[in-house]
C-alpha cells in the first residue's frame, strides 16, 4: 500500500500507510520550529492504516510539543477501520485529546497506548501489561514469563531514568498468537535520546551508531549509581534468544535485529529525538528463555507478578479472586482469558494449589462457566482438579451453574475449536 506525506503550511497530511514517522516528524518540525507556526494539523482524512512503531514515536513527539505550549488537531481518517484504530489505541488521545477520549478497549490480547510520567505509573501499566499476557498466551513457561516481564519493566524504566523526558513515556503492546505467539511492546519517549545519555559517561563515543552499538552491551549505562547496564543488554538477548526481533531509533542511527537477517546498526539522513524500542518476544519454543538473563556469567532470576500478586505462601499455593480477574462473567470472550490465567498459574505453580475465590460474584452465565470451569476441568482431568483446584465462597445458584458446565464437559468432551 502507498504512502504520501506532504506539509501545507500548518498541516501535515497523510495518505496510505503511516510507517515512516522520521518523514512525519520532520514535517511537524518544520511547521513549528522553521515557520513558527503554534497550532498544527495532523490530517489524517485519507490515512488508511498505521503502524504501532510509528504511531507511538509521533504521540511522544507530540505529547512534548504540546507541553511546550504547541497546540495540536486532527483531522480523524474517514476509513471507519482506522478511526476505530486510532480510538482503541490511544493515539488519537494522546494526539488530540479534545476530539478522542480515552480508550475503553477491553480486549485482552492488546493493551492501548499509556502513558507514565514517574514510578508509580510506571509500575502500574507493567502490572497491567504483565496480567493481560497472562490470559492472553497459553501454556507459558514460568522462566519465559519472569524474562518478558523483567524486560517490559526495564525498558520501561529506563525512560525515567536516563531519557530526560518532560512527558515521561509511552508503552504499548500486542499478543500475535494464531501463528505463533508472539507479544510486541514498544516503549517510546521525546527525551535527549541514547547517544547524548551515554556521551555524559563515555565521551569518546563519535558517532550515533556507535552510541547504540554500546547500548546493548553488557554494562554500559550513562551512571553507575543509578542503573548496572543490563537492560538494554538483557532484553536484547531475551529477543534475539527466543527468536524474535529487536529495534531502536535514537539520534541519526537505527539498530535492528531480526532472527533472518540478524544485527544491522546504520545512519538515519532524519533523526529522532528521544529513543524508541521496538521488542518482540516469541514464546513458541517453551524455556528458551530459561538462561537469557545472565550477567558477568552468573543466571539472574528475577522476582516475578506471580509472586507479588497471586502466591499466598512457600509452598506456592495460589489466590485468584475471580472478581477482580474479570471485567464481566456474561460471556464466553470474557471467560477464555480467566481460563488461559488459570491454566498458566497451574502451570507455573508446581503442584501448589490454586484456591478460587468467588466473593462477590452473584451470578455467572452458562457459557462464562462452561468456558472457564468446564474446559479447565476437562482439560487437567478430574483427580488434578480435586486435587489443585480449591472453590470458596460460591452462592448457591453459581455453584449450580458451575457443576452443571463441568457435567456437561464430562459428556460431549472438548475439541480443539473449543481452546
Amino acid at each position: 500500500m502507498s504512502s504520501y506525506l506532504e506539509r501545507k503550511d500548518d498541516r501535515i497530511i497523510v495518505a496510505g500507510e503511516l510507517f515512516d514517522f522520521h518523514r512525519f516528524l520532520s514535517l511537524v518540525h518544520a511547521a513549528i520550529e522553521k515557520m513558527s507556526y503554534r497550532e498544527v494539523i495532523l490530517d489524517f482524512e485519507k490515512c488508511t492504516s498505521a503502524f504501532q512503531n510509528a504511531m507511538l514515536s509521533v504521540c511522544a513527539q507530540v505529547l512534548a510539543y504540546r507541553n511546550s505550549g504547541i497546540d495540536f488537531s486532527v483531522i480523524p481518517p474517514t476509513d471507519k477501520k482506522t478511526e476505530n484504530l486510532f480510538r482503541n489505541t490511544n493515539w488519537g488521545h494522546f494526539l488530540d485529546p479534545r476530539r478522542f477520549d480515552p480508550s475503553t478497549f477491553k480486549g485482552h490480547t492488546r493493551i492501548p497506548a499509556t502513558q507514565y510520567r514517574d514510578p508509580t505509573e510506571q509500575q502500574a501499566a507493567v502490572n497491567r501489561i504483565v496480567n493481560v499476557m497472562l490470559g492472553a498466551i497459553p501454556e507459558l513457561e514460568r522462566t519465559d514469563f519472569a524474562a518478558f516481564e523483567w524486560a517490559v519493566n526495564e525498558l520501561t524504566d529506563n525512560v525515567l531514568v536516563h531519557s530526560e523526558s518532560n512527558v515521561g513515556g509511552l508503552v504499548q503492546v500486542s499478543t500475535f498468537v494464531k501463528f505463533s505467539k508472539r507479544v510486541q511492546f514498544v516503549v517510546a519517549d521525546a527525551g535527549i535520546g541514547i547517544p547524548n545519555s551515554l556521551r555524559s559517561g563515555y565521551p569518546e563515543i563519535n558517532s550515533d551508531t556507535d552510541a547504540l552499538d554500546r547500548a546493548i552491551r553488557e554494562g554500559v549505562t550513562r551512571d553507575l549509581s543509578v542503573g548496572q547496564g543490563n537492560g538494554m543488554f538483557g532484553s536484547y538477548q531475551i529477543c534475539s534468544k527466543s527468536g524474535g526481533d529487536f529495534l531502536i531509533d535514537s539520534g541519526y542511527a537505527r539498530l535492528k535485529y531480526t532472527k533472518n537477517s540478524g544485527l544491522s546498526i546504520a545512519n538515519q539522513a532524519v533523526p529522532y529525538s528521544g529513543t524508541l524500542v521496538v521488542a518482540t518476544i516469541d514464546f513458541s519454543d517453551p524455556s528458551l528463555l530459561a538462561d537469557a538473563l545472565n550477567f558477568k556469567g552468573i543466571k539472574h532470576t528475577p522476582l516475578d507478578f506471580i509472586e507479588t500478586k497471586y502466591e499466598k505462601n512457600i509452598a506456592g499455593d495460589i489466590y485468584f479472586k475471580l472478581i477482580e480477574e474479570c471485567s464481566s462473567f456474561g460471556s464466553r470472550v470474557s471467560g477464555k482469558p480467566a481460563r488461559n490465567k488459570l491454566v498458566n498459574l497451574l502451570k507455573m505453580s508446581g503442584e501448589g494449589v490454586v484456591e478460587i475465590d468467588f466473593e462477590g460474584v452473584p451470578l455467572l452465565s452458562s457459557s462464562f462457566a462452561d468456558e472457564v470451569f468446564g474446559k479447565l476441568f476437562l482439560s487437567i482431568g478430574p483427580i488434578k482438579f480435586m486435587q489443585r483446584i480449591k472453590l470458596k465462597n460460591m452462592m448457591g445458584a453459581v455453584e449450580g451453574l458451575v457443576n452443571k458446565a463441568i457435567a456437561q464437559r464430562m459428556q460431549v468432551g472438548i475439541s480443539d475449536a473449543d481452546l
